[in-house]
């Protein structure tokens, strides 16, 4: 069950130019990765079991390392069970994200603003190193080539090569109204934006990817110019909680530990194991700015983002024969009462 901490807050302030004589529908605004950062930290445990081998194989390696529970007698080269947790942590880090908002704004008159769907690429195509850390508990056993006995039934913390953490996205899950209010410079809004945080990590057993469903308190502002929209986000939020998952087994992944007592040899292993749910602790800030470009009507002749009386006088003042003009909306080379049927059906509220 995953639970907002009472940290977790998120605002997101969008601003937009909009002209005080309405408001248009606004989409695929794009985010510009050279204004907008992507703050991130997070820790990041992971459990699984399964069993550990010595790396010997008679035809292709004779000289490996062979294990054998318990402490005296047995032979061969015989599977160890075990329980392990993958500890990732990954320190605060600045990004610079791209990627797209889809957001309705002709629904602000009437109370509603809609976000279609949004999703940001924290990374966007980069990725980020993580210590990995490896905690195991096992029965005792024994290796061959090299000899040494290890004890189990305790935790034995084993440091791993850094780990990466390849891709970082926020997603929505279904466009969602929020309720909005307008001012003499725009319109606020608040609301809950129900969305999912994925990422993929590779700690050295190939690249799992991770999902976290999330809600998002959102509050903002909102301004849309006459041919480009600007959308600002700034947002912060921590989210804690644990999530299973359905991850495929992973299968002989090398693993040298050093020998009991301590010397220059290492016994080099071999372990399977099935990861079922993991547990989380992230926090995330980011600051956002995108820009769509606003669809211009060819009635709006004299291009200052609504169509009225205005643009219906510059119509009337070329009625006839006009070939090339603006006002000839359907280039027939006349301006008639087709292309007057056509400034009609783009009239501005």
């Amino acid at each position: 069950m995953l639970t907002m901490t009472s940290a977790c807050r998120t605002l997101l302030l969008l601003t937009l130019s909009i002209p005080v004589t309405g408001f248009a529908v606004a989409d695929d605004f794009l985010v510009e990765p050279k204004k907008s950062t992507f703050d991130q930290a997070f820790s990041v445990a992971i459990p699984f079991a399964g069993t550990l081998i010595g790396d010997y194989d008679e035809e292709g390696n004779p000289e490996g390392t062979q294990t054998r529970p318990g402490l005296f007698g047995g032979s061969g080269n015989n599977p160890i069970d075990y329980s392990a947790t993958f500890q990732l942590a990954s320190a605060g880090q600045e990004f610079q994200p791209s990627g797209s908002i889809d957001a309705d704004l002709s629904g602000i008159p009437n109370g509603s603003l809609t976000i279609n769907s949004f999703q940001i690429d924290a990374f966007a195509g980069a990725s980020t190193t993580v210590a990995v850390d490896l905690v195991m508990i096992f029965n005792t056993f024994r290796t061959y080539s090299p000899f040494s006995l290890y004890p189990g039934g305790f935790e034995i913390p084993i440091p791993l090569q850094e780990g990466a953490v390849t891709q970082m996205m926020l997603s929505s899950v279904a466009p969602t109204a929020v309720d909005v209010k307008e001012t003499r410079d725009g319109a606020v809004f608040s609301g809950i934006l129900p969305g999912t945080l994925t990422w993929e990590a590779d700690f050295g057993t190939g690249p799992q990817l991770f999902e976290l469903p999330i809600l998002l308190p959102v509050e903002g502002t909102v301004i849309q110019g006459a041919e480009q929209s600007r959308l600002e986000i700034t947002s912060s939020i921590a989210v804690t909680g644990e999530q299973p998952v359905d991850f495929p087994p992973f299968e002989q992944i090398p693993l040298s530990l050093p020998t009991i007592p301590p010397g220059d040899a290492l016994a080099n292993l071999l372990f399977d194991g099935t990861i079922a749910s993991f547990t989380s602790d992230l926090e995330i800030s980011m600051s956002v700015v995108a820009f769509a470009e606003v669809a211009v009507s060819p009635a709006d002749f004299n291009q200052d983002g609504v169509v009225n009386g205005a643009d219906l006088g510059l119509l009337i003042g070329a009625w006839g024969l006009c070939e090339g003009c603006p006002e000839d909306i359907n280039e027939d080379g006349l301006v008639n009462g087709a292309d007057l049927g056509l400034l009609f059906g783009d009239w501005t509220n």
